[in-house]
């Protein structure tokens, strides 16, 4: 059975990640040759972009990441938008976020707040280890969102 016939799903997550700061691409090529760049942004790693506690939960948010990609493969695209970023802001406004990190998968579920338990569960009720059903005639119906 290929990939193909699975169902795929999304999981946005809106969560405080660390940010790094570059220069231009072509100040950063000139940093990069003369070996400061490197030691900067090494620096900026270790100085502890995010408080501890946030920097604990982006790790186990990431760990989960990780688990999942390996778990489901090609099937699952995760995208994290840093909470704190434009982007990160819109997505607070428009559905109205109150605590970070949320989850949506598919747009469809909601979950608020890091719940390993409950964001295994909807990701596995939209991707499952189970083909999609196809009608007879061929054709894949589009499956239908978690609510």
């Amino acid at each position: 059975m290929s990939t193909a016939e699975f169902p795929s799903a999304r999981v946005d997550i809106v969560a405080f990640a660390p940010t790094e700061f570059f220069h231009c691409q072509h100040c950063e090529m000139v940093w990069h040759q003369i070996g400061v760049g490197q030691a900067i942004h090494a620096e900026q790693r270790s100085s502890g972009l995010l408080p501890p506690e946030l920097e604990s939960e982006y790790r186990e948010i990431s760990e989960w990441a990780r688990d999942a990609a390996v778990a489901y493969g090609s099937r699952l695209v995760i995208r994290i938008i840093d909470a704190a970023s434009i982007e990160g802001v819109w997505w607070a406004l428009r559905h109205r976020i109150r605590r970070f990190p949320a989850f949506f998968v598919d747009g469809g579920a909601w979950i608020d707040g890091f719940d390993r338990s409950r964001l295994d569960a909807a990701v596995a009720a939209r991707v499952g280890g189970k083909p999609s059903p196809v009608p007879a005639d061929g054709r894949r119906r589009e499956p239908t969102r978690i609510a």
